[in-house]
């Protein structure tokens, strides 16, 4: 995409219209880059409410930022239809990952292990903000065969709460054609720990995504081989994918501990049938919950997911993934 250079002139006194403004699709510390409505890139810097901007935001901007580090500048943000949104690392305020997102993508792989308690955040963050969620376990190339039958039986309990699963390996391309359809026609994210290939993925399912990436990377100042900012691609088969950076914990916002309950799928289902309505299915009696637990009906790894979020919401340490 070529970059286009703003006409020069006197400021405009009112921002542009979000409609005809442009998107953002990477930011580099202060500097956004928006992709303008009708065709260029612009980098921005923001003021006032503009500074809330994130990645898949649409914005209204002025091209005169009067800025030696932009040519821009943001001015507002339009309403967002979902966001990824975690809590930052003192547990004190709302950081906006990306927004107007349709899937998230949970990556996993053998190495780093997978941390099921990860992978449930990330999905009642999704239930949350009503965004679809599937799980991706990479590098299955490195998976021994015995491995892979213990890993396919605790990802198993995803595909019936309506999160599909992708065994996928970037190396030798299997599970990839799936993976280009689960992206296709919407804007997706992929997150998860560092090291479980969430770029190499995005090489693979776009060829010429590599250079970009890299060039990103070192623009970032911290090396080479690790995505350090959030950027969006378009993929040649059609569909958008935001590549994150990797985490080792996801700390959740905006949700107190009485609250999660009402994002297990599997626990509001039958949470109808318990004693009490306003049930946590801890130790209450006649608790349909429980119940279904006793009987296998919902998994164990779920219900211990269930209960290490609600301990970290009620002590207010949820900054550290448990």
């Amino acid at each position: 995409m070529n970059r286009r250079r703003p006409r020069r002139g006197p400021r405009r006194s009112s921002p542009r219209n979000v409609e005809t403004g442009g998107r953002v699709i990477t930011r580099l510390g202060p500097v956004f880059t928006v992709e303008i409505d009708g065709g260029g890139t612009i980098d921005c810097v923001a003021r006032g409410r503009g500074k809330r901007a994130v990645v898949g935001d649409r914005v209204a901007f002025e091209d005169d930022a009067d800025n030696e580090m932009a040519e821009g500048l943001i001015t507002a943000v339009g309403e967002r239809r979902s966001a990824l949104v975690r809590a930052d690392a003192l547990g004190r305020r709302a950081q906006v990952l990306a927004a107007n997102i349709d899937r998230i993508f949970v990556v996993c792989a053998v190495e780093p292990p997978i941390r099921e308690g990860l992978i449930d955040r990330y999905l009642v963050a999704a239930h949350a903000q009503g965004i679809a969620a599937s799980v991706v376990f990479n590098k299955l190339d490195m998976a021994f065969e015995d491995e892979l039958e213990e890993i396919s039986e605790m990802l198993a309990v995803y595909p019936p709460l309506g999160h599909p699963v992708h065994y996928t390996s970037a190396e030798d391309g299997r599970g990839l054609d799936a993976l280009r359809a689960a992206t296709r026609d919407q804007c997706s994210i992929f997150v998860g720990h560092s090291g479980v290939g969430k770029t190499s993925l995005l090489n693979v399912l776009d060829p010429g995504l590599g250079e970009r990436v890299q060039a990103l990377s070192e623009a970032s100042g911290r090396g080479q081989h690790t995505t350090t900012t959030s950027a969006l691609y378009r993929l040649p088969g059609g569909g958008e994918v935001i590549d994150s950076p990797g985490v080792r914990g996801f700390a959740l916002w905006g949700i107190d501990a009485d609250g999660v309950r009402h994002h297990f799928p599997e626990f509001v289902e039958r949470a109808h049938a318990c004693k009490f309505a306003d049930c946590r299915h801890i130790h209450e009696p006649q608790c349909a919950v429980l119940a279904a637990l006793d009987a296998g009906d919902i998994a164990e790894s779920r219900y211990d997911s269930y209960l290490k979020i609600r301990a970290s919401l009620e002590s207010e340490l949820d900054f550290v993934n448990r």
